[in-house]
């Protein structure tokens, strides 16, 4: 009995080369996050921190002795101590925090995903969500790094049943199941969705997996090997860092060389991983994780261009709270025995503490008279699905709005920056009698023109592109309107020396294209792009909503758009006069947001437009 005790008691020890390990992930996972220069893959962190957790979770249940419900309950008890009191604080504390220092526009979201939280699903509404973490375009959720606590909790809750169960003395099968878990994950990013295959548990689980089985191998390393193997895991760390980026699919092959370098440094336990400073990191590194990256978006919307001083003072912190939590949190209940059943009621009690602080806040901004009318909504066309989102190329054939009678039709198409037109160009094709006949998908010009998606090309993309042109013919419009996103450089498959050359080459084809097909062209160009979430800005700026207005400026794929335009003897119309005051843009028109987002015009907006949408149209047709 005593030497069962002691051989649990020595491998449930820390092992100092894996604590540095984690203060090494969570480093990397925090530079990424505060833009510390070199570190473009620091979100690899995060898979390194799976394969940690595989590798000492089935380590602790393979060396578990007594019935499998006594090692369940022990197991899932040991867990709840050791991740509820900390997030639980950490969900209550950014509950608050975003009630008074984000935007009151985004605190009915943060209250969904808060939930999410607290039911240990984050990475599920995020998934629902569609939230892209490696590309956020508006304010990201405080909440969003939950995701990866969301995956480990429904591993946990999994993986020690079905390993008892079943798996306990299989290590093939485990194996196998290891390597038909990377076949799904590859698949599911490379053939269905990145963003989905980014937050599905069963899209990580082979990361887990390769903890796992280093863990049932019991295969170790002698001699001076240790050192050796340390080095090539470590490189592979280093390698995966530098050369990674987020423009590449995750998790896809690339993902590959973080976790396997993970796995060769657990499997060597050489001392040559050990150091003081990160093994204390990594000590702390579950509390750091889960309060540094709701301070970084707190700081990145309080000053959109952070200095490098005021993140290194942010990081320490960050370090700070992490400290004070690990020591009168994460080590007081680490230390007591067994499960309380009234810590159940206190955990969903001072949940539902944070989630109404959220829900109380946002009622309060929703019901408080502003003298801006805030339109957040979308254009028809998207609820319709007119308006196709990324993974279809298929043009519906009911989109038609206007005079669905009339004989004379005009036809728009492009990106969502041409979807943003719809209202006025709706009310325009009403008044004048016009059916108006919508081609328009997301991320995706109209133009000739391959784009990259998640680090692979955007074949939908292309087949819409390549499809468009005969469309258009069998169409037979009075005009087509083409309205693109220019202001922002996209992720070219094929770039040429610069993006103004690549989207001036694809731009002329696919106008040469329509002038082929004897198409009358109408370009419209691109409107300021605002770089921030404007209705956010405004509100928390509503006595003084100049200081969300944004500069008049044209880049250069704007203003050749004007000039190919005009060479295959397309008709421009330019917008800009009626948005900006000179060199200002408003952020707010008549009481009104100009924009919705950051950078689409709202629909309220849009509409106002109509009257000098009509005169530049009638003046051209």
């Amino acid at each position: 009995m005593v030497e069962d005790i002691l051989r649990q008691m020595k491998t449930y020890a820390k092992r100092r080369d894996i604590q540095a390990l984690r203060g090494v992930s969570v480093l990397l996972v925090i530079f990424y996050h505060y833009s510390i220069g070199g570190f473009k893959g620091g979100f690899l962190g995060v898979d390194i921190f799976f394969v940690i957790s595989g590798f000492v979770i089935t380590q602790k249940i393979a060396t578990g002795s007594g019935s499998v419900r006594a090692q369940l309950l022990s197991f899932y008890q040991s867990r709840a101590r050791r991740i509820l009191p900390v997030s639980l604080l950490s969900l209550l504390g950014i509950a608050i925090a975003s009630s008074f220092l984000l935007s009151p526009l985004n605190l009915h979201q943060y209250m969904v995903e808060g939930i999410g939280v607290l039911l240990t699903i984050p990475n599920l509404i995020f998934l629902n969500q569609n939230t892209d973490y490696l590309s956020q375009s508006l304010d990201p959720s405080p909440f969003l790094h939950f995701w990866s606590l969301g995956i480990e909790e429904q591993f946990y809750l999994v993986w020690p049943l079905l390993f008892l169960l079943f798996l306990r003395n299989r290590k093939k099968t485990i194996y196998l199941l290891t390597g038909l878990s990377l076949v799904f994950a590859l698949l599911t990013t490379y053939n269905f969705s990145e963003v989905y295959s980014f937050y599905l548990p069963t899209s990580r689980a082979w990361e887990l997996l390769i903890g796992a089985s280093l863990a049932v191998s019991k295969k170790t390393i002698e001699g001076a090997k240790k050192n050796l193997v340390a080095c090539i895991g470590w490189g592979g760390v280093v390698l995966s860092v530098i050369l990674i980026g987020s423009d590449q699919p995750t998790p896809g092959v690339s993902t590959i060389l973080p976790v396997l370098s993970a796995g060769l440094i657990i499997l060597a336990d050489s001392k040559l991983s050990t150091n003081r400073f990160l093994e204390w990191l990594g000590d702390l590194s579950f509390p750091l994780y889960l309060v540094h990256w709701p301070l970084i978006v707190i700081l990145n919307f309080r000053s959109p261009e952070p200095s490098v001083v005021s993140r290194l003072v942010l990081i320490a912190l960050a370090v700070a709270l992490s400290l004070f939590l690990h020591k009168f949190v994460e080590l007081k209940f680490r230390s007591i025995r067994g499960f309380k059943k009234r810590w159940i009621g206190i955990y969903f009690a001072l949940g539902a503490v944070a989630i109404s602080t959220l829900a109380v806040s946002s009622y309060s901004f929703n019901n408080s008279t502003s003298a801006i009318k805030f339109d957040l909504t979308s254009p028809a066309i998207y609820d319709n699905g007119c308006h196709l989102p990324f993974k279809e190329s298929e043009p519906k054939s009911s989109c038609i709005f206007g005079d669905q009678t009339s004989d004379s039709k005009i036809i728009l198409i492009g990106d969502s920056h041409g979807a943003q037109w719809f209202p006025a160009l709706e009310e325009f094709a009403t008044q004048t009698k016009r059916k108006l006949v919508t081609f328009t998908k997301s991320g995706c010009p109209a133009t000739d023109l391959p784009l990259m998606r998640g680090g692979i090309t955007d074949s939908e993309c292309v087949k819409w592109q390549r499809a468009l042109p005969k469309k258009l013919a069998s169409e037979k419009p009075e005009y087509v309107i083409i309205a693109n996103a220019t202001q922002i450089t996209a992720k070219v498959a094929t770039p040429t020396n610069s993006y103004v050359n690549t989207w001036s080459a694809g731009f002329s084809s696919f106008l040469e294209k329509l002038k082929a097909q004897d198409l009358k062209v109408i370009v419209i160009g691109d409107t300021p792009y605002p770089g921030k979430n404007s209705p956010s800005c405004l509100s928390v700026h509503l006595k003084d909503p100049t200081l969300c207005d944004v500069t008049r400026t044209r880049t250069p794929s704007s203003t050749v758009t004007k000039e190919i335009s005009l060479k295959y003897g397309a008709v421009f119309i330019d917008p800009l006069d009626w948005i900006c005051d000179g060199a200002t843009c408003p952020a707010v028109r008549g009481g009104i947001n100009v924009y919705r987002d950051n950078s689409h015009l709202s629909v309220a907006f849009t509409r106002t437009l109509v009257p000098a949408l009509t005169d530049a149209l009638n003046k051209v047709t």
